[in-house]
């Protein structure tokens, strides 16, 4: 090997990225303190292109479909209307549904809380009772079950000293929570008005990336970013396709389940557990929290029936339907789909069983034509 200035380059560079890639390893929590500080600057712009990738879906079923006739229109300004309406249309059919459910959802949850709230006390000296009748039975004594009372003056007063004590502190951290409520609203403001733009100009966009691509990548390096791109981009819009497809789905078995067995609250609950379904992991417990809190006002033994069945509904749809209706638009097999789930769940929470499927996708894709090309180059040798 000779040892020429573009040898000594290669070599020199090696080594400078061998010693930054030592340096990063022996401080992890610091490297991921920085990029944790920079995407935190980029948190606006990052959620606007969420908004924008999941609102896109909708967007282009109604340019596609609905009005598809605007765009064959012999006029210009009929063809030129055809992204403002679909584009005004698809936010209001979005923010229209988060409405609605909230709209539909928070009053009977706060409604629940309160009720909860006020029949507590008696709920808890029924409980009371039915536990001095069991013990009763088993010839225990009362006197030896412990007289739970509140002094609720005592504790009034001992809040108030607490209060008083603690008063600065209260009202700074009541001074942070309040920024960081308005900062979080600002943000999402801006990052829906971001989102606006980046639909409204995904074309030129799209254009501009590509050229820079071009300038300053390697054409075969380019060729394949595009490929992976595209494949990322098929896959993750056939996967929210396919999660709004399976929440419907789940949503639509449990109010027939819950019609069937009587259960009140089955539109509400049912609703209320086809959004949450949207969520993996989490969603589903909420789900069955918030019901069971709906049902348990009215009657508490329906209430662990509604639980018992919904648990044998999620067992359904997470071993049946899910893994065929996401796997089925993704393009993955039922296996791959659950092992996805659980795997990505275990490593980023709620966020990594979102991307884990659409991500297995895309690499199960990508195999399979590597699989392909390096069967046909062999049998041409």
């Amino acid at each position: 090997m000779e040892f020429n200035s573009k040898n000594i380059k290669k070599i020199l560079f090696i080594i400078f990225f061998g010693v930054v890639c030592f340096c990063a390893v022996q401080n992890l929590s610091s490297v991921w303190d920085f990029f944790a500080k920079i995407l935190s600057f980029f948190s606006p712009v990052i959620a606007a292109l969420c908004i924008a990738f999941v609102f896109n879906v909708i967007l282009c079923g109604l340019e596609n479909r609905v009005f598809k006739f605007m765009g064959n229109s012999k006029k210009k300004f009929v063809r030129k209307l055809k992204r403002p309406v679909s584009l005004v249309l698809t936010y209001l059919i979005a923010f229209g549904i988060i409405a609605a459910l909230i709209l539909v959802i928070i009053p009977d949850i706060i409604e629940t809380i309160t009720y909860l709230a006020d029949k507590l006390p008696g709920f808890v000296m029924s409980l009371r009772k039915q536990v001095e009748a069991m013990l009763y039975n088993f010839n225990i004594k009362q006197s030896e079950i412990p007289n739970i009372e509140i002094d609720w003056t005592a504790a009034a007063n001992a809040i108030k000293d607490w209060l008083a004590g603690y008063s600065g502190k209260l009202f700074g951290n009541a001074v942070d929570i309040t920024t960081s409520v308005f900062s979080g609203i600002f943000d999402a403001v801006f990052s829906v008005v971001i989102s606006v733009y980046i639909l409204a100009q995904k074309e030129k966009i799209g254009a501009f990336v590509k050229r820079m691509i071009d300038a300053f990548v390697p054409q075969k390096t380019s060729k394949l970013i595009y490929h992976v791109a595209y494949k990322a981009s098929d896959s993750f819009s056939k996967f929210i396709g396919g999660q709004f497809a399976e929440a419907l789905i789940l949503g639509v078995l449990c109010f027939i389940g819950m019609s069937i067995f009587r259960f009140p609250n089955a539109l509400i609950i049912s609703v209320l557990i086809s959004v949450t379904a949207l969520v993996p992991i989490v969603g589903a417990t909420i789900g069955t929290i918030v019901g069971f809190l709906l049902i348990v006002i009215q009657n508490p033994l329906q209430a662990v029936f509604f639980v018992i069945f919904l648990l044998v509904l999620q067992q359904l749809e997470g071993n049946l339907i899910y893994p065929r209706v996401v796997g089925k638009a993704v393009g993955l097999p039922g296996v791959i789909v659950v092992s996805a789930v659980l795997v990505g769940g275990n490593i980023g929470g709620v966020l990594g069983s979102l991307i884990a499927v659409p991500t297995s996708a895309v690499l199960f894709t990508l195999i399979k034509e590597t699989i392909e090309i390096k069967n046909k180059n062999k049998l041409e040798q």
